[in-house]
């Protein structure tokens, strides 16, 4: 199970860099200071997010193991 997660939080934060993590650095390097705000809004987000979805699956799978563990 824990290969799972570290998998999942390995493909999930490369995918947070290509995307949204490659848009800011290239806005920076354009010097595009309100595509740059705007964009470290949404990499704020996505990572909020994901610590969000870990969170929930973590809570389901602790979840998962107390009722088998009852059962």
């Amino acid at each position: 199970m824990q290969l799972d997660i570290e998998s999942w939080a390995l493909t999930r934060a490369h995918n947070i860099v290509l995307n949204e993590g490659l848009s800011l650095a290239k806005a920076a390097q354009d010097l595009d200071r309100k595509r740059s705000r705007s964009l470290v809004y949404e990499l704020r987000k996505v990572i909020a997010a994901a610590i969000l979805e870990a969170h929930a699956a973590s809570a389901k799978s602790e979840n998962t193991h107390f009722m088998a563990r009852e059962g």
